[in-house]
């Protein structure tokens, strides 16, 4: 009879309680994982769609040049077997970069939706203005190359041509306007490579004696619009209606000006910074200067899937703060609440990030933690009201409730501060947790005493 009142008072003790909500919290960690996995796949129905949209209208586009590239050619010899030697030809590309090169693009940006998701797309009309002069030749004279000036081409790299929408016309020097060709225009590796680039002739005389050149380019594009350095003074003078760049790449904006109505921004890069001679010899001419570009992306302002990833990382925590709350209300209150009774709480707080991302994704992310944190706070400090049969002690869940909600938003919103107030709230809050059960009974003793008392 005494083992069974030792298991009895054991069970009926604080601390048992107490480590029983210690496990309902990690077993919570369960639905917990498959909310992310839910809010992992939305982000991924969003992001098919907004390469969906790219397909169709235009991707992220990249351009690349102009530049001049010219096919070479060089005899190698190579050991076959024994003492036996053969020639060989290796073929390659002289690239010349222009002297200067301005870049003038003016977007004008529109949202499309696909289902319930929506891409920022753009229409813009890009300028490019500059000059070639004389090529220096000794760096790939020196290595013994013929240079096949007969097949010269000017270059512009576009990475995704199916947001051209007008073909281009290019002024070469005081010649008639010409139009632009689709390709590379020179071949290499697969013969009669068309992607990614647009191109025209040019003769030896203009290509050895340098020139200037102007085109206006169309081009759709969604997400972002970015450039590469291509001449040895660059300039980039952009203006779009968007109100919310995100200047990205390895050059930012030497000035900007962003408001409501959109935004400027100018770039001036000289060679120096861009670390690139003006004469290069290449294998393979499609990945020119690819790892100095620079843009602007049309960013976004609330990304909410990857906030509610963040909130998910902070869910047990905030559990935890909860569960002790109610904990110490039941220790208060004498009144006992049911450890099914936390687990359907516990239910109701994981619920919230799905209420959350169901709403944010028709109302916006701000309306819609406010409606979800609401609920949540609301029905909550309802039902711990009700167990308890005490309207105060409701009221002091959904006031715990609502002010943790309130701290996670804050959270959310100052990420550079997120650890240094994260750390003081949980200290805090582990001092309030402390102090308020300083006088707990952990092992229940008194109340099994008092209990022996009463009956006897």
């Amino acid at each position: 009879m005494g083992i069974v009142d030792a298991i009895r008072s054991l069970m009926r003790s604080p601390a048992f309680k107490f480590v029983i909500i210690i496990i309902l919290i990690l077993a919570l960690g369960i639905p917990l994982l498959f909310v992310y996995l839910m809010v992992t796949e939305r982000e991924r129905y969003a992001t098919t769609a907004q390469t969906e949209i790219g397909r169709s209208w235009g991707g992220e586009q990249l351009l690349r040049g102009p530049f001049i590239v010219v096919p070479t050619v060089r005899e190698k010899t190579v050991r076959v077997r024994n003492n036996e030697t053969r020639t060989e030809k290796v073929h390659g590309f002289a690239v010349f970069l222009p002297e200067e090169l301005k870049i003038a693009p003016s977007v004008r940006t529109e949202v499309r939706r696909r289902g319930i998701f929506e891409v920022p797309v753009y229409r813009s009309e890009v300028s490019f203005a500059g000059k070639f002069v004389a090529p220096e030749l000794r760096k790939v004279a020196r290595q013994g190359i013929e240079i096949l000036w007969p097949e010269a081409v000017l270059t512009l790299f576009v990475s995704d041509v199916r947001g051209i929408k007008k073909t281009a016309e290019i002024t070469l020097g005081d010649a008639a306007p010409v139009k632009f060709r689709s390709g590379l225009g020179v071949e290499f590796s697969s013969p009669g490579r068309l992607a990614g680039a647009i191109h025209v002739p040019i003769d030896e005389a203009a290509a050895n004696q340098g020139f200037s050149f102007s085109f206006d380019l169309e081009l759709n594009g969604s997400s972002a619009l970015n450039f590469v350095p291509a001449g040895g003074e660059t300039e980039v003078s952009a203006q779009s209606d968007w109100p919310h760049p995100s200047f990205q790449g390895n050059f930012l904006p030497d000035t900007r000006t962003i408001s409501d109505k959109g935004f400027e921004a100018s770039w001036k890069i000289p060679r120096l910074a861009r670390g690139q001679s003006q004469t290069l010899h290449v294998a393979n001419p499609t990945n020119l200067m690819g790892s100095t570009q620079f843009g602007v992306s049309f960013f976004q302002p609330v990304k909410f899937y990857s906030l509610a990833e963040r909130a998910l990382k902070y869910a047990q925590g905030f559990l935890a703060i909860v569960f002790f709350a109610v904990f110490i209300l039941e220790i208060q209150s004498k009144r006992r609440v049911h450890w099914i009774q936390y687990l359907f709480v516990g239910f109701a707080l994981v619920i919230f990030y799905l209420v959350l991302i169901g709403t944010a994704e028709h109302i916006g992310f701000e309306a819609g933690y406010l409606a979800a944190s609401a609920a949540t706070s609301a029905l909550v400090g309802t039902y711990i009201g009700t167990v308890t049969n005490s309207l105060s002690r409701g009221g002091q869940i959904f006031a715990i409730i609502a002010i943790i909600y309130a701290l996670l938003y804050l959270l959310l919103r100052v990420e550079d501060y997120a650890l240094l107030i994260g750390s003081i709230a949980a200290f805090l809050m582990l001092a309030a947790v402390m102090f308020a059960t300083r006088d707990v009974d952990w092992s229940g003793k008194q109340e099994a005493t008092d209990e022996r008392v009463g009956v006897s």
